[in-house]
């Protein structure tokens, strides 16, 4: 990815926002919410709660969109209706359950190598082609050659107690 590394909130607390900041070594932001654009990457569970969430806070259509991740609450994420996520959204992208990183000592480190070390399990290469979708998504729309910026109404802010990030180059 060139320009910036790219912010990461979530939707809710326990949504997988720190394993995918870790997997696209981003910032993590934690828990977004409210009407001020920051993360380019939003994380909601698959289910119909976590898909409601992110069509309540989805962007209108446009360059600036962010990219919206369903992290996996079963091991298939075959019949999510990423259309019930609202418009707006950059990309729609499924994550795979990887059933190793539940028993694993440290899952975090596991999910930062997901890009750069070839996966001992076919759920670990899922993982890795879903990441690279999320990827080609902020590469193809150019959101990380533009600083993160807030966007008005309709988008996301850090919950109170969590710092938002610089919004020029980083070094």
């Amino acid at each position: 990815m060139n320009g910036r590394i790219p912010v990461v909130g979530g939707l809710a607390g326990g949504v997988g926002t720190t394993t995918v900041a870790r997997a696209l070594h981003g910032r993590d932001l934690g828990r977004v919410c409210g009407p001020d654009l920051l993360s380019d990457v939003v994380v909601t569970r698959d289910t119909a709660a976590g898909l409601a969430a992110a069509a309540r806070v989805a962007p209108a259509p446009g360059p600036d969109a962010p990219v919206l991740v369903l992290h996996p609450g079963t091991a298939d994420p075959d019949g999510i209706d990423a259309d019930a996520a609202g418009p707006g959204w950059a990309a729609v992208v499924a994550l795979p359950a990887v059933p190793g990183w539940a028993r694993s000592a440290d899952p975090w480190s596991d999910a930062a190598g997901v890009l750069t070390r070839p996966g001992p399990s076919a759920a670990v290469r899922r993982y890795a082609e879903a990441i690279g979708r999320i990827v080609a998504a902020l590469t193809t729309s150019g959101r990380l050659d533009r600083p993160l910026t807030p966007a008005g109404v309709g988008g996301l802010r850090p919950m109170r107690g969590v710092l938002a990030v610089p919004t020029g180059p980083v070094r």
